[in-house]
């Protein structure tokens, strides 16, 4: 793949040249609502979601920005605007941002009150899709087609039993099959047993985590495999052309991350999303 190549799907339409104001539109914003939607954005592109967002190597990725809610409460601002300009990180159809709850709540230490925890994520729709027809036998229990919503897709999961919903993290986070099966054996395992299962853990870079941007648990003394190998080469084109491009866009007085993001996705006057680096 060269880079800056762009190749356009047509799986229902999501891939379909939209005008290059429509791609992350952020200029109807109040300034300050604008530098916090870059904000946000920025931070997305410097964490694993970049692996998402260029090519779908990971179908779903999340964290890179987290809230805390009490889980009585009636309303929760920050929460909303987090929606609401993550809702601006998008090209089409063929991506999408939002923030997610946990299903389950835990007691803040210091005030004792029950709180959910919410995390932003991304997904890239048609390797979602793509995932859901391949793992059928995995998602069409719950009701999940590849058709779903991303979210309906990710609560879904989110409410499955311990190791299932490991299991379909996995998946959904793009982790190698062989990596998935040992971790869901090493809980199962442990449930059993009460005895903790020792392991190691793959660690790959994100720009803003040299070490640990993106990991994965595999047995105790693991030898890379050819999966993880794939993996990690999937990866790596990706951030050395988020650097170089980078450093041309983002500084004091440079274009921005909107700039970054329209260059690399569209041409003169359309865009859609690149495949790859």
């Amino acid at each position: 793949m060269l880079r800056g190549t762009l190749i356009f799907f047509s799986l229902a339409g999501l891939w379909a040249q939209v005008p290059r104001s429509q791609c992350f539109p952020v200029e109807d914003l109040a300034p300050d609502q604008r530098q916090r939607a870059e904000e946000l954005f920025l931070k997305l592109m410097d964490s694993e979601a970049i692996y998402t967002v260029i090519g779908g190597v990971k179908p779903m990725s999340s964290g890179f920005a987290r809230f805390q809610q009490d889980a009585s409460a009636t309303e929760n601002a920050p929460l909303d605007e987090a929606r609401s300009l993550l809702a601006r990180f998008q090209c089409g159809q063929g991506i999408l941002a939002t923030v997610q709850h946990f299903a389950a709540v835990y007691p803040n230490t210091k005030t004792n009150k029950l709180e959910r925890p919410f995390e932003a994520v991304v997904f890239h729709t048609a390797s979602l899709r793509r995932l859901i027809g391949e793992r059928s036998d995995f998602f069409t229990p719950g009701g999940i087609t590849p058709h779903a919503h991303p979210i309906e897709t990710s609560m879904m999961v989110e409410y499955l039993p311990k190791t299932a919903r490991l299991e379909g993290l996995g998946l959904l986070y793009g982790y190698p099959r062989e990596a998935i099966r040992f971790f869901v054996d090493a809980t199962r395992s442990q449930e059993r047993t009460g005895v903790f299962v020792e392991r190691d853990f793959v660690s790959l870079p994100t720009f803003a985590r040299a070490e640990r941007g993106v990991v994965y648990a595999v047995p105790k003394g693991h030898v890379s495999t050819s999966e993880d190998q794939r993996f990690r080469r999937s990866l790596e084109p990706i951030l050395d052309t988020y650097r170089e491009r980078r450093a041309r866009f983002i500084g004091d007085g440079l274009p921005g991350i909107v700039a970054l993001l329209r260059d690399w996705f569209c041409s003169e006057n359309a865009c859609a999303l690149p495949a790859g680096p």
